[in-house]
């Protein structure tokens, strides 16, 4: 039996339900293409509440998640949201994660949907130290996403706390709606917005959960699984299951940029080998003519296969097929032309850096640019 967020009620009497990592989740409410211009161009809301959300606490819980993760630990001071990995020990992505600093004991690490019980087994297998208490609070709390240039229009009636003071990849405690919630300037569309968690709603009593999203809804539009795919697809970010798996390292990734110069933590001694010989493949951006290019579609050079589309869709911004794609280094410069097999045809395309929008228009950054 497939399971069900908080505002599952909501959901089945208003959307297209699609199963996803376990989960009945809405598909889309009206289309795809809407729901993500609604987002692009005002806001839209997102249930994530199928998200993993692990609570790290006590004396020794930064300098354990320090060996769980690429990424300095020590220099994220508490009220940080920082993006990083979990590795293996042969450098191979586990899962791509946002943890939450809300105090200089006190973490929350939120995990993709789909590997939330691997990384949880990783966790624990990594050794857990005395006095550091690890927990799991996705089943008792909601999280929603408001996402867009109107977010923090629609977010701000429902806290007291000032949004406007909260920079991006902060966070904070607060009451929403009331309840005691988790609120970031953090999300995965590319836009300006906010993942909000409520603590306490759960599937048997979600409670303020519905009154919340009802009233969210209300300025914000409700969004499903498939424009929450597009825009991050047209934002560049990677899905792990899809752009990224345990076969990828960050090189590979184009991740490197969340590898800080410590060692010790898991995977480090083969970061350490990889980073003195670049990686044969890596991930890069393709623009198409025409077509709409998916999982698994060869990307062909002059000599013919150089790559995979990872994953692709169909952008509403460029009105244009778009991928993310793993090729080889030697074909991978920018605005270098190459070809993807479409079924039965040939399209061709060539090599971006994303997002794939004009970020003078689109994205968190024209808020900097005074758009």
């Amino acid at each position: 039996m497939l399971k069900t967020t908080q505002l599952h009620d909501y959901h089945s009497n208003h959307a297209k339900m699609t199963e996803f990592a376990g989960y009945d989740m809405p598909l889309w409410y009206t289309t795809t293409t809407e729901e993500h211009l609604a987002v692009r161009e005002g806001a839209g809301i997102f249930d994530v509440s199928h998200m993993g959300r692990f609570t790290v606490k006590g004396k020794q819980a930064a300098s354990f998640i320090e060996g769980l993760v690429p990424t300095g630990v020590g220099q994220q001071p508490p009220g940080k949201a920082f993006y990083t990995l979990l590795l293996d020990e042969q450098a191979g992505i586990i899962d791509d994660l946002i943890i939450m600093r809300l105090g200089q004991d006190d973490f929350v690490l939120v995990v993709n949907a789909a590997n939330a019980e691997t990384d949880m087994r990783h966790i624990q297998a990594t050794g857990i130290p005395a006095g550091v208490e690890v927990g799991d609070m996705t089943a008792t709390s909601v999280m929603i996403a408001v996402q867009g240039p109107k977010a923090q229009e629609a977010l701000q009636p429902l806290t007291d706390l000032d949004l406007s003071q909260l920079k991006r990849f902060r966070c904070a405690e607060t009451r929403l709606f009331g309840e005691r919630a988790l609120v970031s300037r953090t999300g995965y569309t590319g836009e300006d917005g906010f993942e909000a968690t409520i603590i306490g709603p759960t599937v048997e009593a979600p409670g303020k959960a519905l009154e919340a999203w009802e009233k969210l809804a209300s300025s914000a539009r409700p969004c499903g699984l498939g424009a929450r795919d597009s825009l991050r697809l047209e934002a560049g970010f990677p899905l792990h299951g899809s752009d990224i798996d345990q076969k990828t390292d960050p090189f590979q990734a184009d991740l490197a940029w969340v590898i800080s110069a410590k060692s010790g933590y898991v995977g480090s001694a083969k970061v350490a080998e990889l980073r003195t010989r670049p990686p044969e493949f890596v991930r890069r951006g393709v623009v198409l003519e025409s077509g709409i290019p998916r999982h698994g579609f060869d990307v062909l050079g002059p000599e013919g296969p150089v790559g995979k589309v990872t994953s692709g869709t169909f952008s509403p911004i460029l009105r244009r097929g778009i991928a993310l794609c793993s090729v080889r280094q030697e074909s991978s410069e920018i605005g270098s032309g190459v070809k993807v097999t479409i079924r039965e045809s040939v399209q061709a395309g060539h090599i971006v850096k994303p997002p794939f929008y004009d970020e003078q228009l689109y994205g968190w950054k024209r808020r900097r640019n005074g758009n």
